[in-house]
């Protein structure tokens, strides 16, 4: 990408949820909850014409929408402050793939929504699932749906860069193995949850 190429973005939409204190996530102890305080700045002020004030923020690298890379579970890997923008502007395709609470996105569910609307993805774009799912209206994501491992080994074999959906907790802890060793080692990024989609 170069700082003088011009873009037609059409209609912008964010897909990325506001951090916030008291946001849902993930419920404690496995995360910490997000802290935002004001940052006591009046010594810094004493002499000068004004006062400026700032705030601290505390909190886990996995909160509202976020990326992940494979060094969440393997360390060599590349972390997320390491990805290189051009990764992150790519062509996407959408599903709609409406799922509730517990419900599973399949492998067939990804190919036969493809069919459905005559999409295709190519190595190296994003494939966005859109079930319907919104994280901010279900603390501790009790009625997310998930992912079933052939959906996330489709994404795998197709090499998509990124992997993006509005579900809250991807993998459902009944259903062995988890999908998460193999994704992440394959390099896809991951994208999630994310709203709007």
């Amino acid at each position: 990408m170069k700082l003088n190429e011009v873009w037609d973005m059409g209609e912008l939409i964010d897909l990325s949820a506001d951090i916030y204190e008291g946001m849902p996530q993930l419920p404690s102890p496995a995360f910490p909850a997000v802290e935002v305080r004001e940052l006591d700045l009046g010594e810094r002020a004493k002499g000068r014409e004004y006062v400026s004030y700032s705030q601290a923020i505390h909190m886990p690298a996995q909160v509202a929408t976020y990326l992940e890379t494979g060094a969440h579970l393997y360390p060599e890997m590349e972390k997320v402050n390491e990805v290189e923008l051009e990764r992150l502007f790519v062509s996407a395709v959408v599903l709609q793939i409406p799922r509730g609470a517990g419900e599973k996105v399949t492998g067939p569910d990804i190919e036969s929504k493809l069919r459905e609307a005559g999409e295709t993805v190519n190595p190296g774009e994003a494939l966005l699932i859109a079930t319907g799912y919104n994280f901010l209206e279900d603390p501790g994501f009790k009625k997310t749906p998930h992912f079933r491992y052939d959906a996330v080994a489709w994404a795998v074999e197709h090499r998509c860069a990124i992997l993006g959906s509005d579900i809250g907790a991807w993998q459902d802890p009944k259903e062995k193995p988890s999908f998460f060793p193999m994704f992440l080692k394959s390099g896809t990024l991951l994208l999630a949850p994310m709203v709007n989609v």
